[in-house]
């Protein structure tokens, strides 16, 4: 059971992580290509998000272990800080995701 909760162990899956997605991503973009024999604009843009998940994850990571080690975890200020980013990260993400997924209009 301490594996859940030792910083380092979770670290190390966090930097496998950076690693298997990306790997994940050209391995499953390629089958998608294949078997659908295509991609379609939600198919890329499927894949760079998972392709992006490893490597963005660690580094919130680290952002929220820099923050919880400076201010403590025994503050309210670094868990409002942290809800802060979380909720400004979750908004522009989402606004990216709905541009780049939004029905292309035909030229007729």
């Amino acid at each position: 059971m301490k594996w859940l909760y030792d910083e380092r162990i979770v670290s190390v899956l966090f930097l496998a992580l950076i690693v298997v997605t990306p790997t994940a991503a050209v391995v499953g973009a390629f089958l998608h290509r294949c078997l659908a024999h295509g991609l379609s604009r939600q198919a890329v843009v499927l894949w760079v998000v998972v392709a992006l998940a490893g490597p963005v994850n660690f580094a919130l990571w680290r952002l929220y272990n820099r923050i919880e080690d400076h201010w403590g975890l025994d503050q309210v200020k670094p868990l409002l800080i942290n809800c802060g980013l979380f909720i400004l990260l979750g908004v522009v993400v989402g606004l990216i995701l709905r541009f780049l997924l939004r029905p292309q209009k035909n030229d007729e």
